[in-house]
């Protein structure tokens, strides 16, 4: 019976080193994998806003927090303004998304969507002395100049239903600077969203015009959007949800910034 021969030790140098380099590549993608990066806006509170420390805080913020610890998974935030959300989502450069998202039928072609976290509803901004008047009339009229923020459910509903002008921002924060500057006449917005808005002093000036919008593309249960690329993801992410309403850690969130249950 032979005796193996022993593989030249310059061989099995370079077999040591190609095994090392093999080992460091597989933890490389393993680490990777295991990070959930998390799109999120950071335009207005109370929902996203980066505090005095540079940290992303606010109610989505929280809400995505709860969600991870749940699941046990490491997550970065990543801050995008929203319109750049779901071509994100498309690419899978992000896993989730906290940006406050209706669920329509040309957002179910391109991404997922967990189950509710909270409901919206969608209102007019405008002077205060026009707060009687209503709302479908006054986007029925073309001399008006209508804000909003650029590829959101409110802006949809504009195109279709509006003759107004309509002026789009990446962000909600532009869309209600500019209507502080004179720059539109009223901003199309979600409820929540404005009730945090009209309460500075510097927005004395504006109220609600009239009741939210009574359309269903303008209303209804909000949701955290989800890749494609990862459908597990969705059982995941639900499942934890559904942790933080049966334990009750999600209202205690909602109580946190909110003055009545959104949920």
């Amino acid at each position: 019976m032979r005796t193996p021969k022993r593989l030249p030790s310059q061989i099995k140098a370079r077999l040591m080193a190609l095994t090392a380099i093999i080992l460091l590549a597989v933890s490389g993608m393993s680490t990777a994998e295991d990070v959930i990066k998390v799109g999120i806006s950071t335009s207005f509170k109370p929902f996203n806003y980066i505090d005095s420390s540079g940290e992303i805080r606010g109610f989505n913020a929280d809400v995505v927090r709860a969600i991870c610890e749940k699941m046990q998974a490491k997550c970065e935030f990543v801050a995008l303004t929203f319109p750049k959300i779901i071509p994100a989502l498309e690419r899978n450069d992000i896993q989730i998304a906290a940006s406050n998202f209706l669920k329509t039928p040309e957002r179910l072609k391109r991404i997922n969507f967990t189950d509710k976290y909270y409901r919206s509803t969608t209102s007019l901004i405008g002077p205060s002395e026009d707060s009687f008047k209503d709302p479908a009339i006054l986007l029925k009229q073309s001399n008006l100049r209508i804000l909003v923020t650029h590829e959101s459910a409110q802006w949809h509903y504009l195109k279709r239903h509006s003759q107004a002008e309509i002026i789009s921002y990446d962000a909600l924060m532009e869309a209600m600077t500019s209507l502080q500057q004179g720059k539109g006449d009223y901003l199309l917005m979600p409820t929540l969203f404005a009730l945090n808005y009209l309460q500075q002093p510097e927005n004395s000036h504006l109220d609600f015009i009239g009741l939210p919008i009574d359309d269903v593309s303008l209303e209804g249960d909000v949701h955290m959007g989800l890749t494609k690329a990862r459908p597990e993801l969705q059982n995941q992410v639900n499942q934890a949800i559904r942790q933080l309403v049966d334990s009750g850690e999600l209202r205690a969130l909602i109580d946190k910034y909110f003055p009545f249950n959104v949920y």
